[in-house]
């Protein structure tokens, strides 16, 4: 409480200085925006969905934003009465959750209280926020950048993270160099040819309060990366590695952590190819060493695979393993040129493969093991292939379709590697359709199916289970309406009683920087995913407002 009072303050103070301003650019200028996210439950038994004693959650968000030449104040208030089902109910409440004060120009940037920061790919540290997930490991502390010179900047920050409503045990501390070659050297290498180097320390301190092990108090991190860019190719690489940290997350082991990126792209015209590869092994880093799920991470290890826009083909989502995974992934686009057509479009074609692996490890003891750098194991988490074609007719008419077939270890997705659901094996289908009536009025349709094959030794029967339908219909009058109905249907459950029909529709109403939506129907229990990070999403039945407003 006593942040928060000094924060309001602080705003008082400003707001009495700038009202005695002689003219107006001395005043400043506020900024803002509102989101409200509510939703109604009602039983279902059939879908699983929960009997809500409150009958109708919400989540509430107003973020102020203070500008004055190069002083920014901000302010977000949250309020979760009770969170909407989904979200740690560890977020129930109200109040300020976050206030941050900053000075910038050309030579120093500083902030005081909370802040996001991302050090390179963020393998060793990135604080950010995902509303979507109910994630936000906002640091709480301070942070100091110094241009000292072109194309040199030095990070050097110290705080705690965001847990809910409460900040993390431990104390986490970092310095980051990133160096522009060209703007440095600005002779040194070709015009068409960028070079950049950085790297970064992280460290967490958090008191050893163990009865029977003995933990490491101050637990250090370190990366270097490199980025080079031409006019048709990049390529970047950054390796990471931590001390070791026995926490919950990783089961207490000793082991040292290592991380290791690499991207290479090449585009001349009409064509694009694109490799990653990463090895992660024992890099999960929290800044307390008692979290557990997507709690209090310091760091962020995107995943892999395809980050998928459809429905079903985002029904076995992958999210990244943080204690151990080595794979690649290839994408290729291309674009037919228009003269083979004889059109004025031509036609887009997209490839992409990715397979992730465990990492091979031969256990030493209890608390350590053994694991080649470059070795794949023998367990494969996921594998995914796409083939992707869009073509536009003609004005009024374009097309995309979608082949995906995937393999998804659904127990070391779902159930922490235990025996329960076994392996999926799936194959989608989607065809998704533009129809523009006039400039302003438009139809999308989506036509999607999914094929699956699970080698489950569950005995109850699973919503998951079997083949699916999807059905999509939005239409659109802009700038204003917005309308959609969709149907998904588990139509060869092999459990009859749960093929089921979901369906579901929303309108929404824009005017200005305001939306304003309101939906009705069943929604299936699953995962939803970010970025690789993920949150359970259980079955519901009600109505959904949401409004979003800016200032």
């Amino acid at each position: 409480m006593v942040k928060i009072f000094r924060s309001l303050i602080i705003l008082c103070i400003i707001n009495i200085v700038t009202l005695n301003a002689e003219d107006a650019s001395s005043i400043g200028s506020i900024s803002g925006s509102f989101q409200m996210d509510a939703q109604s439950y009602s039983k279902d038994s059939l879908i699983g969905a929960e009997d809500i004693p409150q009958k109708i959650l919400s989540n509430a968000y107003l973020f102020l934003n203070y500008r004055l030449q190069g002083f920014t104040a901000n302010l977000r208030y949250e309020s979760y009465n009770d969170p909407i089902l989904g979200f740690d109910p560890r977020l129930k409440g109200s109040g300020f959750a976050y206030r941050s004060f900053n000075y910038a120009n050309d030579f120093i940037d500083v902030t005081a209280g909370n802040f996001y920061e991302q050090f390179g790919s963020g393998m060793i540290f990135r604080s950010y926020e995902e509303r979507q997930l109910g994630f936000d490991n906002a640091m709480d502390g301070a942070r100091v950048k110094v241009r000292p010179g072109d194309g040199v900047e030095v990070t050097a920050l110290v705080g705690k993270m965001r847990s809910f409503w409460e900040s993390s045990k431990g104390i986490v501390r970092g310095g980051d160099l990133n160096l522009s070659i060209n703007e440095m050297f600005k002779e040194l290498l070709p015009s068409d040819l960028n070079l950049s180097l950085g790297g970064s320390v992280v460290s967490r301190y958090q008191i050893d309060n163990s009865s029977f092990l003995k933990l490491p108090q101050n637990v250090f991190a370190y990366s270097t990366r490199l980025n080079l860019t031409g006019k048709a190719f990049s390529f970047s690489g950054e390796y990471g590695y931590k001390y070791n940290d026995p926490d919950a997350s990783n089961k207490n082991s000793y082991n040292p952590g290592s991380g290791l990126y690499l991207t290479a792209s090449y585009y001349p015209e009409g064509l694009g190819i694109t490799i990653n590869a990463h090895r992660l092994d024992n890099m999960d880093f929290r800044a307390d060493r008692a979290a557990k799920g997507s709690n209090l991470n310091i760091n962020y290890l995107p995943p892999l695979s395809k980050q998928q826009a459809y429905r079903l083909m985002s029904m076995y989502p992958f999210a990244t393993q943080l204690n151990g995974e080595i794979g690649y992934q290839a994408e290729v686009t291309y674009k037919i040129p228009k003269s083979l057509f004889n059109d004025n479009y031509g036609m887009d074609l997209g490839f992409n493969f990715s397979h992730i692996s465990s990492l091979d490890s031969t256990k030493i003891d209890a608390y350590t093991y053994d694991s080649p750098f470059f070795k794949f194991g023998k367990r494969v988490y996921y594998q995914e292939l796409n083939f992707d074609v869009k073509k536009k007719w003609d004005k009024t008419i374009q097309t995309n379709f979608t082949v995906m077939n995937q393999s998804y270890d659904r127990d070391v997705m779902e159930n922490e590697g235990a025996p329960k659901y076994g392996k999926v094996n799936a194959t989608a289908l989607c065809l998704e359709v533009y129809y523009k009536f006039t400039p302003s009025k438009q139809l999308r349709m989506e036509f999607q199916t999914i094929f699956t094959k699970q080698d489950s030794v569950l005995m109850d029967g699973d919503l998951k289970e079997g083949d699916w339908l999807f059905l999509l219909a939005e239409y659109s009058v802009s700038p204003h309406w917005f309308i959609s109905l969709m149907d998904e249907y588990n139509f060869k459950n092999p459990n009859k009683e749960y093929q089921i029909h979901y369906i579901s529709g929303q309108v929404s109403y824009s005017i200005g920087t305001t939306q304003i939506a309101l939906g009705y129907g069943k929604q299936r229990s699953g995962l939803l995913c970010v970025g690789g990070v993920c949150r359970p999403v259980p079955a519901s039945n009600g109505f959904r407002l949401n409004v979003i407003t800016s200032f």
